[in-house]
């Protein structure tokens, strides 16, 4: 038998690289419609930005290819263990808000899904975090009813520490008090106080007429609608914001309180004995979805970094505060109006299609 030479074909470094980009590319088409056994579907897993600083805010999308009818469901997200010695305050490296619902759009390059959802953590331990998969169940098809546990990879974070670079909290030496030095005070902190005492004024003869209104009341009840309070808190601090010196914790803690005592009167819910976190996944949870402008994480989160990261704060951050609690006051007031109005309605039709007999004795 005459064994034939096997000639091989050198290719340029161009043609070499265009080969392996198509095999690559013909891998992962077939791949999003296959599974390894039966692990599941291949994830992928991207992060907003990968270097943080202790308790920001970072975003992870998870992403599949999924056949028609087939279903992913999150079971559980993980937290990783905390190194001896390195325990955050709050007992968690990574807290979780609660992750929206997943998005499932057709390809427009094969015949499956893309598939994916992102998860909102913050990290509370510096050095390197790794954000371990969450757990998923995976069911390949409608009519199966065997679901398959699948965990997308993990995702790598460099977090940084607030504090000075290779000092702990207990090692950093107090600062050193600075003599008392009397700034003078321009003429638009004599406008904004005298705005100041005109609103107190106006609210201790409001709160004198509504106590001699209501002298034969039920003891108890609020004399100042939720509202109306959170308004004049507002007016208030804006008067505060204008002269804010180089501490303003005495001004974020203000707003914060008025905030969550406003939201607590509205709601029923005890808001003021919540943690920020706890604030955010519990309002959510109750289908308080603020605007986006009020950015309402970014405001209890940026209080609590002045609050208790003593981070610094400028007269213009000040300001953006205050607008977005302004947001928040509109968005719940606007709820409550829709809600009324919608009572009166059905109250106004259930009276309409009564028996006139029925009409007459209400």
């Amino acid at each position: 038998m005459n064994k034939k030479k096997m000639k091989r074909i050198r290719l340029a470094p161009s043609h070499r690289a265009a080969l392996g980009a198509a095999s690559l590319l013909l891998a992962a088409g077939f791949g999003a419609f296959s599974l390894k056994g039966e692990e599941g579907p291949i994830f992928s897993a991207t992060v907003d930005r990968a270097a943080v600083s202790l308790g920001d805010r970072v975003i992870v999308t998870y992403s599949a290819r999924i056949p028609p009818g087939a279903s992913l469901r999150l079971d559980a997200l993980v937290t990783p263990a905390p190194e001896e010695g390195k325990r955050p305050p709050g007992g968690a490296v990574l807290e979780y808000e609660s992750p929206g619902a997943p998005v499932v759009t057709k390809s427009k390059t094969g015949d499956f899904f893309e598939w994916s959802q992102t998860v909102a953590l913050f990290p509370f331990v510096a050095g390197t975090v790794e954000v371990p998969g969450p757990h998923y169940s995976f069911k390949e098809s409608s009519s199966s009813s065997s679901w398959s546990e699948v965990r997308p990879p993990a995702v790598e974070l460099t977090v940084a520490s607030r504090l000075p670079p290779g000092q702990k909290p207990d090692e950093i030496a107090p600062k050193t008090d600075k003599p008392v030095r009397i700034p003078s005070w321009p003429l638009k902190y004599w406008v904004a106080l005298a705005a100041g005492v005109a609103l107190v004024a106006a609210l201790v003869a409001w709160l004198a007429s509504r106590r001699r209104k209501s002298a034969g009341a039920e003891p108890g009840v609020p004399a100042i609608p939720p509202g109306e309070e959170l308004r004049l808190a507002l007016a208030r601090l804006a008067a505060v914001a204008e002269g804010l010196g180089d501490d303003a914790r005495g001004f974020y803690s203000d707003l914060t309180h008025a905030v969550k005592r406003f939201l607590e009167r509205a709601t029923g819910e005890p808001v003021l004995e919540w943690t920020t976190f706890e604030t955010v996944r519990r309002l959510r949870e109750k289908g308080f979805e603020f605007p986006r402008e009020a950015a309402f994480p970014d405001l209890l989160a940026g209080a609590d970094r002045v609050k208790f990261g003593k981070g610094a704060a400028t007269r213009e951050d000040a300001r953006q505060a205050l607008a977005r609690a302004r947001l928040v006051l509109d968005d719940v007031e606007a709820r409550q109006r829709a809600q009324e109005e919608a009572i009166a309605r059905a109250k106004q039709a259930a009276g309409a299609s009564a028996p006139p007999k029925q009409r007459a004795a209400s």
